[in-house]
């Protein structure tokens, strides 16, 4: 026989203490539960969800260098920092462009293939801009003229201010992804 005794009044305690520690055991696992979906989430929703808000539309005037850095007919590589790049971004928010001067005129190419976004690299004695990812070639005006790449490399606004060369960056379109043998 047990020498364990329940008083009536013990006996009411326990039931009553029981159903508070289950809710507090509950109460914990759905928090953590909860804290452990939200700290999982909140990165992919980031992720997902910032380009949705992000301004769009043409970016300011940078300043890229003199008259004098762009002789007639050459192409001349030039970085600039991308629109809407957070502070934080070190290296990633610059970016990159070919600049042409020409007589009477400007021509600036982002240099990101518009097929998978790979840089494409200028061949001065062609003129022809080469993706060395997917064999994407693109002509001196940056209309794509061969491979995977369906539209031509973006352009990008330049003006002269005194003796000052400036590149007006845009939003920048997101490459246009093709399967093989796919139809656009």
């Amino acid at each position: 026989m047990s020498d364990t005794h329940v008083s009536p009044e013990t006996a009411g305690q326990d039931e009553t203490r029981e159903p508070s520690r289950r809710k507090l055991l509950i109460g914990l696992s759905l928090g953590s539960g909860a804290l452990a979906a939200a700290a999982a989430g909140y990165p992919v929703a980031k992720a997902v969800l910032d380009p949705a808000f992000q301004k769009g539309g043409r970016g300011g005037w940078q300043r890229i260098g003199t008259l004098a850095d762009f002789p007639t007919g050459k192409t001349v590589l030039v970085t600039f920092i991308r629109p809407g790049a957070r502070s934080y971004g070190g290296d990633i928010k610059k970016d990159t462009a070919y600049v042409t001067r020409r007589p009477g005129d400007w021509l600036a190419l982002h240099n990101v293939c518009m097929h998978l976004g790979c840089p494409v690299r200028h061949q001065e004695g062609s003129g022809l801009y080469f993706c060395p990812c997917h064999g994407g070639v693109y002509d001196a005006e940056g209309v794509n003229v061969a491979g995977p790449p369906r539209i031509p490399l973006q352009r990008l606004g330049v003006r002269v201010q005194g003796q000052e060369v400036q590149l007006q960056s845009a939003a920048m379109p997101l490459p246009t992804l093709t399967w093989p043998g796919g139809e656009s």
